[in-house]
C-alpha cells in the first residue's frame, strides 16, 4: 500500500509542472497496462476524447478537443447514469481546480479526487457548472 502510495506521489510531481493541453510525456500509443474506457462523443464545444484507465485513480485522455469558450467547465465524474450537478469536478493535468481552457489534440494525465477511485464513478465527462450543461461524457463500467 505505501508502495502503491509512493508512485502515485512520483506521478502527480512528475506531471504537475506541464502547462494545460501538453502531452505530458504521454507516449502516443497506449501502454499494455491502460484500459479503454470509451471514446467522448461531441455534444457541444468541439468535446471529444478518448479515455483510459491506467489504474484505480488515474485518467488518461488521448486526442483530446475542447474549445475552452465555456466559463466555468471542468473535468467531471459521478455515480448518477449521467452529468448533473451532483458530480465532482476532477483536477486538470496541472492538480488546478481554475476552468478549463481550451484543447486541441491534447494527451493528459488525470488523478481522481482523494477517496475516489474509477470504479467508484460511473461516468466521466466534461461539466460546465455554471450552465449546468453536459458537453460530453463516457460511462464507466469498471467494477
Amino acid at each position: 500500500m505505501k508502495l502503491l502510495l509512493a508512485i502515485v506521489l512520483l506521478m502527480i510531481s512528475i506531471f504537475s509542472s506541464n502547462v494545460n493541453g501538453a502531452s505530458q510525456n504521454i507516449p502516443d500509443t497506449p501502454a499494455k497496462q491502460e484500459v479503454f474506457l470509451g471514446t467522448i462523443p461531441t455534444r457541444s464545444h468541439g468535446v471529444s476524447g478518448k479515455v483510459y484507465a491506467l489504474d484505480d485513480r488515474t485518467i488518461i485522455i488521448r486526442e483530446l478537443y475542447y474549445d475552452g469558450q465555456a466559463p466555468d467547465a471542468f473535468f467531471w465524474i459521478g455515480n448518477t447514469d449521467k452529468p448533473g450537478v451532483t458530480g465532482t469536478a476532477v483536477p486538470d493535468e496541472n492538480g488546478s481546480m481554475k476552468p478549463l481552457k481550451g484543447y486541441r489534440n491534447a494527451k493528459v494525465k488525470l488523478t481522481l479526487p482523494f477517496g475516489k477511485t474509477i470504479r467508484d464513478i460511473k461516468y466521466f465527462g466534461l461539466w460546465c457548472r455554471a450552465f449546468q450543461e453536459n458537453f460530453g461524457h463516457i460511462k464507466v463500467k469498471i467494477r
